[in-house]
């Protein structure tokens, strides 16, 4: 009866499926197929006409949907989540794709990287900054989201969580003399002691590197607060890149995080929900 909660998920028939019916019911399969028997009172409703319709119905769809590996990366179906990932034209990475290269349509699970241990994390998520915000010209200004940006220390009782953000300032093309830092109003630790530790890190990092850092705090529309941990960068052209990944202080720890870059849709979200940062 595997057929029988296939077709009650909503999944298409396989051929298994279709050999199954064909031997308990090859009435199913004939071309003048009619119910012309009633079911009679000791048999349970659904065993009647409207059932047996709604089997040939469902052995009317499609065949077996084709088999899709994450590696190519294009599925099949219109509806399917995993296609409303890059649209053609967007760059990504500093490279431009296209319909010629990917005609099946892009995937999100392309844009996110899985990593753990004690420096793969790290690595993942510098090398993934270097990607998103690359080839983008140079940045602006940076909102962080991170409600932990200021504690050096992770759950795990790990350390290293400003010296992870200065190598992410790092990754940016910071050629200009200022770049402004917009940190979350929500983050936790007193704004006057971590808070102020972390900007005057911050702060002296910028001098050796040549670039002054001015600071603020961003707002969002309705003074809701973020959960997730994203980085967004404003090049001075205006365009937006950003990525998605863990706190800063979990970069050390054993745990294993989620990396990758935000889309085009999910960026223009965020910015609606940002006052003043659009």
């Amino acid at each position: 009866m595997d057929w029988y909660w296939r077709m009650r998920m909503g999944f298409p028939p396989r051929s298994e499926d279709r050999e199954a019916l064909r031997r308990i019911a090859p009435e199913l399969f004939g071309r003048d197929w009619e119910i012309t028997v009633e079911p009679t009172s000791d048999q349970h409703p659904i065993w009647g006409r409207p059932f047996q319709r709604e089997i040939r119905l469902w052995l009317g769809t499609l065949d077996d949907r084709p088999t899709v590996t994450v590696h190519e990366g294009a599925c099949p179906q219109y509806d399917c989540p995993l296609r409303l990932g890059r649209r053609s034209g967007q760059i990504m990475g500093g490279q431009t794709s296209g319909d010629d290269a990917h005609p099946g349509g892009e995937v999100v699970l392309e844009l996110m990287t899985v990593a753990g241990g004690w420096s793969a994390k790290a690595k993942t998520f510098f090398d993934m900054a270097r990607k998103v915000h690359g080839g983008k010209g140079p940045v602006k200004n940076l909102l962080v989201t991170d409600p932990y940006i200021y504690s050096d220390k992770s759950e795990e009782n790990t350390t290293g969580g400003i010296d992870n953000f200065l190598q992410y300032l790092d990754c940016l093309d910071i050629s200009q003399s200022e770049i402004a830092i917009y940190q979350p109003p929500y983050a936790k630790g007193k704004k006057g002691t971590s808070g102020a530790l972390w900007r005057r890190a911050v702060e002296q990092h910028g001098k050796t590197q040549g670039y002054g850092v001015r600071f603020g705090f961003f707002r969002t529309i309705t003074e809701t607060r973020f959960h997730d941990r994203f980085y967004l960068a404003r090049h001075r052209d205006g365009s937006v890149s950003g990525l998605f990944g863990p706190s800063m202080n979990g970069l050390n720890d054993k745990s294993f995080v989620l990396v990758g870059e935000l889309e085009e849709l999910t960026l223009k979200r965020l910015r609606h929900c940002l006052d003043g940062w659009a």
